[in-house]
């Protein structure tokens, strides 16, 4: 079994309120089985160069174990943007990563977003462990 090189999507819900957030799915569209570990590494609008997002730290303890993908399983993670009003950065697409079971990030790629309004705003942002269940009721 391998590290997951699943196909990506995320979708913005709760736009323009003050916590927004990104559902994002990883989907094993491979034959074999795979996995995934912690919680996706984020980088949001077009600054790759930035720092990751940090992990939530309300999310649950046990981050670090492997969720084991079937072909056509998913996992789910989700982004908290939140916007105090000021609205210290917009952006429309994210890059995410994958974390090895060493902890270190993968390649990043680009992820474009679904939903009623593509644009979100923050001014601190966060991500969630991967889970087999979604994190909000999307």
């Amino acid at each position: 079994m391998h590290r997951c090189a699943p196909l990506v999507t995320a979708v913005h819900r709760f736009a323009g309120q003050q916590g927004d957030h990104l559902l994002v799915t990883a989907s094993n569209e491979g034959a074999k089985p795979c996995w995934v570990t912690s919680y996706p590494a984020v980088k949001l609008g077009e600054d790759v160069d930035g720092a990751a997002l940090p992990h939530l730290k309300k999310d649950n303890p046990g981050g670090d174990k492997r969720i084991t993908l079937r072909p056509g399983g998913r996992a789910y993670s989700a982004v908290n943007l939140f916007d105090y009003g000021s609205k210290n950065h917009t952006a429309h697409s994210f890059a995410i990563a994958l974390r090895g079971a060493d902890g270190h990030n993968g390649p990043f790629y680009s992820v474009d977003t679904k939903g009623q309004k593509p644009q979100f705003s923050w001014n601190e942002a966060d991500a969630l462990n991967w889970s087999t269940k979604k994190p909000y009721d999307f």
